[in-house]
């Protein structure tokens, strides 16, 4: 005699709709968070051209030199 088999499990219709719902879960969330440090982003770069606009009186009103702001502004975008 033989080893009988057993035919593989079919996804049943809940199974199928339950994996494609934690599949576009999944990409809702990546696609949150990619919208969420392109924020960021932004918001640093138009941080630093502020920062490097500044008088010398506004800057040391802040605390910081010249050489500070030029500093944090020549920073990349996606440099913390």
């Amino acid at each position: 005699m033989g080893v009988q088999q057993m035919p593989a499990p079919r996804l049943t219709a809940s199974r199928h709709a339950a994996a494609a719902f934690r599949a576009a879960a999944a990409f809702a969330a990546w696609w949150q968070r990619t919208g969420d440090t392109l924020l960021i982003w932004l918001e640093r770069y138009r941080q630093r051209r502020a920062l490097v606009a500044m008088s010398d009186h506004m800057l040391k009103d802040l605390g910081l030199s010249r050489s500070d702001a030029g500093r944090e502004g020549g920073k990349r975008f996606w440099e913390g």
